[in-house]
């Protein structure tokens, strides 16, 4: 299968939000498992859980994946208050399980297909971050991310070609007018 992914430097901010925001978005409290991996594309991945106990999974995608830095060390300091707390191996994975951290993040939903073990197609449910905050260690707001990045209105790309093209009849102009002394 060929590679149709843009080389890193050619991705700008307009076009990595274009790819992922592509529905509204809304602001959804989750709370967030200390359990996280990385996908192919080395976007964060995290379990979390909405109202009524769904679970979800909470990507953090491009170069929010460099802000989610701090987020990702609360949720490691949870988890390892979790496992000193635990007696055994088992009560430790599952203590990790039970363990959440309240996060308000402002995102788009994405729903993917996923082969379960039997066979059938199970739907999952994929929360794209843009924004998020959560509470630190000394009970301080942080507030990461940054919201998607929008193309200009049509109305200042109007006027930035207009501008455009008085700039090139000016320039045309000048370069038609007859020179003194020549």
């Amino acid at each position: 299968m060929t590679n149709r992914r843009r080389p890193a430097w050619q991705i700008t901010p307009l076009i990595e939000d274009g790819g992922l925001f592509k529905r509204e978005v809304r602001d959804v409290a989750v709370e967030l498992v200390p359990v996280f991996w990385r996908n192919n594309r080395n976007d964060l991945l995290v379990t979390g859980l909405v109202p009524p106990g769904t679970e979800i999974e909470v990507v953090f995608a491009g170069r929010r994946t460099r802000e989610a830095v701090s987020l990702v060390d609360r949720m490691k300091h949870l988890r390892r208050q979790g496992l000193r707390c635990a007696d055994s191996g088992h009560e430790a994975l599952n203590a990790v399980r039970q363990l959440r951290l309240a996060v308000q993040i402002r995102g788009t939903w994405r729903l993917r297909f996923e082969r379960d073990d039997s066979g059938w197609e199970a739907k999952k449910y994929q929360l794209i971050a843009a924004q998020w905050a959560f509470h630190d260690l000394d009970g301080f707001r942080v507030v990461a991310g940054c919201p998607p990045a929008e193309p200009e209105p049509a109305q200042r790309l109007q006027e930035r070609a207009r501008a455009e093209r008085a700039r090139l009849a000016a320039r045309r102009s000048r370069a038609a007018a007859p020179r003194d002394g020549v």
